[in-house]
């Protein structure tokens, strides 16, 4: 749900300011719309971006096939030798998080935006009818959309289509066409090299990234704007949250606009920020990102940028450009 807010938001004050800015996004989702319609890689400045459809890589992906959006670290700087991939929220494709997969190839690192089966957002599947009163929907939501595992009724995703599937056969498709460029190192033999891998999301993608540092010892997660999972029925928290953690401990960071009434799902401001410290270990004082690097030394960060625009601009806030300094302290050390 990341750019929809361009049609129903709205400053108090429509100066000319507000609507060079959402004219130049407009421009942008048409341009999104027009990659994902005709995929074509080449530089990006000092970049290379490459844009390969899913079903590019497996003869078992045939949905959901808005291009990956890959970058091979930028050539004139060290290499970090760490794979950073990054999940879309409900709806969005890779391109329209193109401003923070481009900061992390600038750093040095491999970086991949992940298309994947993301049309469903799991706070309206599981609240709602029969799944409303299933304690167990939402991790078994996300389960089967991170591994593939045929435990949702409510999503059906197949391991090949899941997000780790997907992954595999992107990387063994680099490997195989890209040789040169070191995505091998992210692999040992059939199976994804998870140490070496640094997960992110944002908005239903964070939940994804939050949900895989609970099952594999990926070595960074980064939460934006998110995670929102909540119960209506039960009113509570999934019990998944509370989950040990594979990831190292202190491996989790997130950002979030500290007006956000989209991912706090439940109506409670803190519900978010709150489950960070509660369920997920991020530890330090809630950290407005305007006090500047190093924030504190925390891994909790709120922004009051973009304030004065609709719900949905907020929620998307944390993804602008204008957040590199930020990105670089949760994403890319």
């Amino acid at each position: 749900m990341f750019y929809s807010f361009l049609f129903s938001c709205k400053k108090e004050s429509d100066n000319k300011e507000d609507w060079i800015t959402l004219l130049g996004l407009g421009l942008y989702i048409r341009s999104c719309a027009g990659q994902n319609n005709f995929p074509s890689s080449g530089a990006v400045g000092a970049l290379t971006r490459l844009q390969i459809q899913p079903s590019q890589t497996s003869g078992q992906i045939n949905t959901y096939n808005n291009p990956h959006q890959v970058y091979p670290p930028q050539s004139t700087v060290s290499r970090k030798n760490i794979l950073s991939i990054f999940y879309p929220g409900t709806g969005s494709s890779p391109c329209e998080i193109g401003a923070i997969l481009q900061q992390g190839a600038a750093r040095g690192y491999h970086v991949i935006g992940l298309s994947y089966p993301n049309n469903d957002a799991v706070n309206n599947i599981c609240n709602q009818g029969d799944a409303r009163s299933d304690v167990n929907c939402f991790e078994n939501f996300r389960n089967e959309v991170v591994t593939g595992a045929d435990v949702s009724l409510y999503v059906s995703v197949d391991p090949s289509n899941s997000i780790e599937g997907r992954i595999l056969s992107l990387l063994q498709y680099l490997v195989s066409t890209r040789p040169a460029e070191g995505w091998d190192q992210y692999l040992t033999g059939a199976a994804v090299n998870w140490p070496k891998v640094y997960v992110g999301g944002h908005s239903q993608g964070s939940g994804h990234a939050a949900y895989h540092g609970k099952k594999r010892t990926v070595s960074r997660v980064s939460i934006y704007s998110g995670v929102s999972d909540y119960s209506l029925q039960f009113s509570s928290l999934p019990s998944w949250l509370g989950d040990a953690q594979t990831a190292p401990a202190g491996s989790y960071y997130g950002l979030i606009h500290e007006n956000d009434t989209v991912a706090n799902f439940s109506g409670n401001a803190n519900q978010v920020t709150d489950a960070w410290l509660n369920q997920f270990g991020m530890t330090g004082t809630l950290t407005n990102t305007n006090v500047g690097a190093p924030y504190a030394s925390s891994h909790r960060l709120v922004t009051t940028a973009c304030n004065g625009m609709g719900n949905a601009a907020l929620h998307s806030c944390p993804m602008y450009n204008g957040n590199q300094t930020v990105w670089d302290y949760i994403s890319y050390p």
